[in-house]
């Protein structure tokens, strides 16, 4: 199936370090958030740039404020010498931490939104799991302030996973490109209309997948991927291998999160999935927030990758996202 080819979620993964606890992936950030590069999205009237790090919809974290959190990792020099010695550079680490403090703000933006509240008392409680520490330390997190603000951050992911996973569906066309000049050209004619669409997926035979209908939670492994957080009436085009050059290009003719539930609700995906797992789907259920607030990041950082919801470096080949013609 096509949608195994898409890479994986590339926002949650702090610099390479030593391996985290089994709750959490080994991180890997010059590779995850090297692979794509950013549209960036305006924020309309709000926060003025000159200042602030990053901007979401009327929300802005400073550049000072980031830089302190840039500057605690700096001046560790255990965890420095483990990240450089692994390829990372300061700038990678700024970009990491731009990154969480974007998804910080789409994630208390959700929880406001749908009336998630995550107390002290449950933030403590989270806090005081052995492993947590751990966790905090490869997230680059040292300063109890932050600590309590990542805690609360993967509790409020946690909480949007266990309340959409069962009702989010999508219906998609998938297929294929061996350049980006083919999929821009099929990203056009994917957006222009439906008879156009459909004279791109039939030339692509066996390389292309039609109304592809899929429940999260019945995949819930792929939930996290770009294809559930894309609106529908967009096309999306990214590169996801560099050797050979193969870029995946995905229609959404349909998403919705108010469907019914998937099978007995004790039985649910939601139930069996880990930590790791139920904080990237969460992340990924901002992705529609992100654009409709806007997200705009300092250039000293990078850009903003709509789909991949992280802060990359200028200068690579960004992703594509067209508004589609449906109908």
């Amino acid at each position: 199936m096509l949608i195994d080819q898409l890479p994986a979620p590339r926002w949650g993964s702090a610099p390479r370090t030593r391996a985290r606890a089994a709750r959490r992936r080994a991180p890997v950030l010059v590779v995850a958030l090297g692979a794509a590069c950013a549209l960036l999205a305006g924020c309309g009237s709000g926060p003025n740039q000159a200042g602030a790090a990053v901007i979401v919809g009327n929300s802005s974290v400073s550049l000072t404020d980031v830089q302190a959190r840039v500057d605690q990792v700096l001046n560790r020099s255990d965890v420095m010498t483990n990240l450089t010695a692994r390829g990372n550079t300061a700038a990678d680490i700024a970009r990491f931490v731009a990154t969480r403090q974007v998804q910080h703000l789409l994630l208390a933006q959700a929880a406001q939104r749908d009336g998630i509240v995550v107390d002290d008392q449950r933030v403590d409680a989270e806090l005081a799991k052995p492993d947590t520490a751990q966790m905090l330390n490869g997230d680059l997190v040292f300063d109890p302030v932050a600590a309590r603000e990542a805690v609360r951050d993967q509790l409020i992911a946690e909480a949007l996973t266990a309340k959409y996973l069962d009702r989010l569906a999508v219906t998609v066309d998938v297929t294929t490109a061996s350049s980006r000049d083919e999929a821009l050209s099929k990203a056009r004619l994917l957006a222009a209309g439906p008879a156009q669409a459909a004279a791109v997926l039939a030339a692509d035979g066996a390389n292309a997948q039609r109304n592809l209908q899929l429940r999260a939670a019945l995949v819930p492994q792929s939930a996290a991927l770009f294809l559930f957080g894309t609106p529908a009436g967009q096309v999306v085009a990214t590169q996801t291998s560099a050797s050979p050059d193969v870029w995946t290009l995905v229609r959404v003719t349909r998403r919705s999160t108010d469907g019914p539930p998937v099978g007995d609700p004790n039985a649910t995906s939601v139930a069996q999935l880990g930590v790791q797992t139920m904080d990237d789907i969460g992340r990924r259920l901002t992705q529609p927030l992100a654009e409709q607030l806007g997200v705009r990041v300092s250039p000293r950082y990078g850009t903003w990758d709509p789909l991949f919801l992280s802060v990359l470096p200028p200068g690579q080949q960004p992703s594509v996202v067209l508004p589609a013609t449906l109908s």
